[in-house]
């Protein structure tokens, strides 16, 4: 009974060998009723701490695959499934899926460029928004699932640096700064750019304010409040005043509100701000509708079918 355990390719030892068994259990390489190695034989042939073995042989018994006999040892169960459609649960049936494909000569690298072209090849099924800032995150996220009604959430470059697997079956927004760098973190999974732009509305409203005018922006997100005091100044130049508050800054947003001749307030922050009744309160969108257009229609087939 051999074991190949890696102990620099990033994968607990625990997982390795548990694998390993159930592989050859599934296989039929362990039979039914053989006993298979005590903790501490096993633990002292491959180098490992005793309770590592033991915690395999408890999980492959929560499983079912084997049967502790008190006083005999550790044995392989009867009814071990053999075919996919028996595998109990989705481990289960990867792992006979993967000892089909070693048995018929398939190495590991060919079986892993195939099921990641499947992989990429299957619709996204949900929306994971990328930046530095989580912030930024969050509020992208809230928009879309308000928009779209698709789950979404949101990771920083830091975090899928660390995981890129956070970007597994989803798919990725990320402003176009930032968008190379999630492909290269996460080389595979698909990549959409979110352009930050003001609607015709917000435009219109800027446009109109008389001089001398003051505008608030409110947001949870720093980006946003770059945004909306670069578009007044291109729109506006020094004609109006702008005020520009994190809406952590509770104290001082709530002071300027209620005399601002308009509020922009992002879609995380309006409610607050609704409730110190400005004069007008416009809510800012970071998604426009070109961005939402192309994001539904790369989750055409879950709409249509949800």
């Amino acid at each position: 009974m051999d074991f190949v355990l890696n102990r620099k390719g990033g994968v607990p030892l625990h997982d390795q060998l548990l694998a390993q068994l159930e592989m050859k259990i599934l296989g039929g390489t362990i039979a039914p009723g053989q006993r298979l190695p005590s903790v501490r034989v096993l633990a002292r042939r491959l180098g490992l701490h005793a309770n590592t073995v033991s915690g395999a042989y408890r999980e492959l018994e929560e499983a079912g695959h084997v049967e502790l006999r008190r006083g005999a040892g550790v044995f392989v169960r009867a009814g071990v499934p053999a075919a996919l459609e028996d595998g109990r649960g989705l481990d289960e049936m990867i792992r006979l899926a993967l000892n089909t494909a070693f048995r018929k000569g398939h190495a590991a690298p060919e079986i892993r460029t195939a099921v990641e072209r499947w992989l990429r090849a299957s619709p996204p099924d949900r929306v994971v928004v990328v930046d530095p800032q989580p912030e930024t995150t969050d509020l992208v996220a809230h928009e879309v699932r308000t928009a779209l009604g698709v789950p979404a959430s949101g990771c920083t470059l830091e975090q899928l640096e660390r995981d890129p697997a956070l970007l597994s079956g989803a798919l990725a927004l990320a402003l176009p700064y930032h968008a190379a760098k999630v492909s290269r973190l996460a080389p595979g999974a698909p990549v959409k750019t979110i352009h930050v732009g003001a609607s015709p509305a917000d435009r219109k409203t800027v446009a109109a304010l008389p001089d001398g005018a003051t505008v608030l922006v409110v947001s949870r997100s720093a980006i946003v409040l770059h945004f909306a005091q670069a578009l007044v100044g291109s729109l506006r130049g020094d004609e109006v005043l702008v005020e520009t508050r994190l809406a952590s800054a509770r104290a001082d947003w709530r002071r300027l509100a209620p005399v601002a001749d308009v509020v922009f307030a992002d879609a995380l922050a309006a409610p607050a701000l609704r409730a110190t009744g400005p004069r007008r309160l416009h809510e800012l969108r970071l998604v426009g509708e070109d961005d939402l257009v192309r994001v539904r229609r790369a989750f055409g087939t879950v709409l249509a079918r949800d």
